[in-house]
């Protein structure tokens, strides 16, 4: 498969879509005290929000995965970027707890309802089943793009107001206008999407199938591909939660230094991601089988965590630092593949929303 400009323009819009749905939920990953100064609220009550969140892949991801097959997915995921952009600017005119509390909420189903298995969908619709790894690889790493891209610029934003409170809005107040302005260009890209998916159904000799309906959605839940699916996200996620420790770790018990620490960071979640992810697509292609990639990643993630656990006590900073870069990699491999399951276990495609939705509720329990 060979990328063309127009795909690789089409996956960092899709990208930046990823990245600004997110911003808002996740500020916190990059404005933890502020948003806590402006809500007024404790970090318990911080973590009720993300809890609100997280709910929406257990409860939401699956109902979204229906509506994605059931309806047009494509006018959907153009909604919920336009959704997201008058949220976040709701939010930046009254920034309070309670305030908080209902936008996280109405967030959860913006993103997870309506997005997230939309742009799951949107992604396979982009190549034929023999470059679903390719695809899917190029699409973690163009969110990690965008991802430091708009991270940066809210960064810079809130750093040249002063890191005041007039700061913090103003950076929300940004989040909603990219929204606002992506959702353009995104509307252009799904008319492209709408032409590759006749397409692709023409060559793959797939015929036009009834819409989805509630006994559809039964035979999905009963399915071993859509476990099979949720296992491997699974697996993966729970190895990117444990990686998310070892920052604190390396700090409080090694004795590292907040700039060393904050460097490996830096490397572990954008430099690998854009190695890793490709890696793991292109070599699910290469060898036709993306859960032979899987098998690989799954057995090098538990030997290095189980030497991390074992050898705990004669752990180095450059031993520690390499289990760090190893794990890192593989989990970023694994990101950039187990979407392309779907096709090694020969979902059909005007399932696979609903496949995939089900599956994150599994996947991301973690």
């Amino acid at each position: 498969m060979k990328l063309s400009v127009k795909t690789f323009v089409q996956l960092f819009i899709l990208g930046t879509c990823w990245t600004i749905v997110y911003a808002l939920p996740f500020i916190q990953y990059i404005l933890y005290d502020p948003l806590l100064e402006q809500l007024g609220c404790s970090n318990t009550q911080l973590g009720l929000l993300m809890t609100i969140f997280g709910l929406g892949n257990i409860f939401g991801a699956p109902v979204g995965g229906w509506l994605a097959d059931r309806f047009d997915y494509k006018k959907i995921f153009v909604a919920s970027i336009v959704l997201n952009g008058v949220l976040s600017i709701i939010f930046a005119s009254h920034i309070t707890y309670v305030t908080a509390v209902g936008i996280w909420l109405l967030m959860a189903v913006d993103v997870l309802v309506m997005n997230y298995p939309c742009h799951i969908k949107i992604v396979r619709m982009l190549a034929s089943d023999a470059d679903q790894g390719k695809i899917f690889g190029m699409n973690e790493s163009f969110v990690g793009i965008t991802s430091t891209i708009v991270n940066a610029i809210l960064l810079a934003i809130f750093a040249k107001l002063g890191s005041s409170a007039w700061g913090f809005q103003v950076v929300v107040y940004v989040i909603g206008a990219i929204a606002l302005v992506l959702a353009i260009p995104t509307y252009f890209v799904m008319k492209d999407i709408a032409k590759n998916e006749a397409k692709v159904a023409a060559e793959v000799k797939e015929e036009k199938k009834e819409k989805m309906t509630g006994k559809d959605f039964l035979e999905i839940i009963k399915n071993p591909a859509t476990w099979l699916i949720g296992f491997g996200i699974f697996s993966v996620y729970t190895c990117a939660v444990s990686m998310s420790y070892f920052t604190p770790y390396f700090t409080a018990v090694m004795g590292g230094t907040v700039a060393v620490s904050g460097f490996i960071s830096l490397v572990r979640t954008y430099g690998l991601r854009l190695v890793g992810a490709p890696i793991g697509g292109w070599l699910s292609d290469r060898l036709h089988s993306v859960s032979k990639v899987l098998i690989v990643v799954y057995i090098i993630g538990i030997v290095s965590l189980l030497a991390l656990v074992g050898f705990v006590n004669y752990l180095t900073a450059g031993v520690f630092i390499f289990i760090t870069l190893v794990v890192g990699t593989i989990v970023y491999m694994g990101k950039g593949s187990y979407y392309a399951l779907v096709s090694e276990l020969e979902v059909p495609r005007e399932r696979s929303a609903s496949t995939i939705g089900v599956a994150a509720a599994l996947g991301f329990s973690p």
